[in-house]
């Protein structure tokens, strides 16, 4: 009777012991394994580098130091042509131009210019080429300025959704006014700035890459169809000194990917 009793007692102790392993198998999944999870699964962009191809001769409205611009100068001829912006209307028009020379009273070198002898000073003059036609271009509204990294700005084209993302590390910041407007602005000093375009989501592409700014950031000047193929084109401000001007054409019309770096200009105006 006693080795009864004993056996059953421990068939029913192994029993709670199994019972016991079940229930903890069966635990529910945490919170974290489930976002642990689903981050595992969000598709990562692919990110098309920078493409490049100076395809275009671009001259900024300005004097140029003689010794280092003639030979860009000289280049200009009664084919030139003039992008010009009145009140949002965009225009490629034939350039009206006057070349000028003068001493720079700061540095004594000798400078030339290039100007308007009407009264709209261009973006920027042009040289003939097979890409940029006569006549008025449709451009959009630009959303804000500058382009900081933490606004990315959409637009909206032709069906196409395109957003320009840009991302750096701010080093410094101040607040300021302008005659603008009295409202206080704020403006940050990035250093590894990079802008990068995203075109209905399938991918991004390096646009920009400027290691650091001097009292100056990105711009945006157009965003429109510049070469009249149906997809926008950029023409950005990229400044990195504050006595220097840096205008960059992007152009879509035979890009690999996006857009691609058709025209440069840089002015050196430092004493």
């Amino acid at each position: 009777m006693k080795r009864t009793l004993l056996l059953f007692t421990l068939l029913v102790f192994i029993g709670c012991k199994d019972d016991k392993k079940e229930v903890e198998v069966t635990q529910p999944t945490t919170t974290t394994e489930v976002a642990e999870e689903v981050e595992e699964e969000k598709p990562i962009l692919t990110i098309y580098g920078k493409e490049e191809n100076l395809v275009l001769d671009i001259l900024l409205p300005r004097y140029y130091d003689k010794d280092f611009h003639q030979a860009d100068l000289d280049k200009v001829n009664d084919k030139w042509l003039a992008f010009e912006e009145k009140k949002g209307l965009f225009q490629v028009l034939k350039a009206d131009y006057a070349i000028s020379e003068q001493t720079n009273e700061c540095t004594e070198s000798e400078q030339i210019g290039i100007f308007s002898t009407g009264p709209i000073e261009p973006v920027f003059f042009l040289g003939p080429n097979n890409l940029i036609k006569k006549g008025t271009k449709t451009a959009l509204n630009i959303k804000d300025q500058p382009l900081w990294p933490e606004s990315p700005q959409e637009y909206l084209f032709n069906g196409k959704q395109y957003i320009l993302r840009s991302e750096g590390k701010v080093v410094d910041s101040y607040k300021y006014t302008d005659d603008e407007s009295p409202k206080e602005k704020v403006f940050k000093k990035f250093k590894n700035y990079k802008l990068y375009l995203t075109v209905n989501g399938e991918a991004e592409q390096l646009i920009l890459d400027i290691p650091s700014f001097n009292e100056t950031f990105v711009k945006l000047l157009f965003v429109g169809d510049l070469d009249g193929d149906g997809n926008l084109d950029f023409v950005f401000d990229t400044s990195p000194e504050y006595e220097m001007q840096t205008v960059e054409v992007y152009l879509s019309k035979g890009a690999q990917y996006f857009i691609y770096l058709a025209g440069t200009v840089s002015v050196d105006f430092s004493c």
